[in-house]
């Protein structure tokens, strides 16, 4: 069994979000008073806007690479069977799960050795 994988932190990107609407309002508060200039002002807040979006898509990268990593360590597949019984623990009729997961019920399940190509 492979070693369980820690998800990746969301530290920064949490950083980011909260910080950079702070600045936002303080530059937008000097620029009213008029301790810095519009132009820097606005230099600022498009700076602050490129971090969070710069932290935000690393962030997506990351858990992206984790759940390709989490699915290609899984050893055992979905098959029809779990997704009866994930649909009959949920309370869902099996029509319900059929719509939900076309051609998903009819699929045949893998060994616990196999791998997809």
């Amino acid at each position: 069994m492979p070693p369980p994988h820690e998800p990746p932190s969301d530290r920064r990107a949490s950083v980011a979000v909260g910080l950079a609407p702070v600045f936002v309002l303080v530059v937008f508060s000097l620029i009213i008073s008029g301790a810095i200039a519009f132009d820097t002002g606005l230099a600022i807040s498009l700076a602050c806007t490129a971090w969070v979006v710069y932290e935000m898509s690393a962030y997506q990268r990351a858990i992206d690479a984790f759940n390709l990593r989490s699915v290609q360590d899984e050893r055992v597949w979905r098959n029809s069977a779990l997704l009866q019984a994930v649909a009959d623990a949920a309370g869902a009729e099996p029509e319900a799960a059929r719509e939900a997961a076309p051609g998903r019920l009819a699929a045949q399940p893998l060994l616990a050795d196999q791998r997809p190509a």
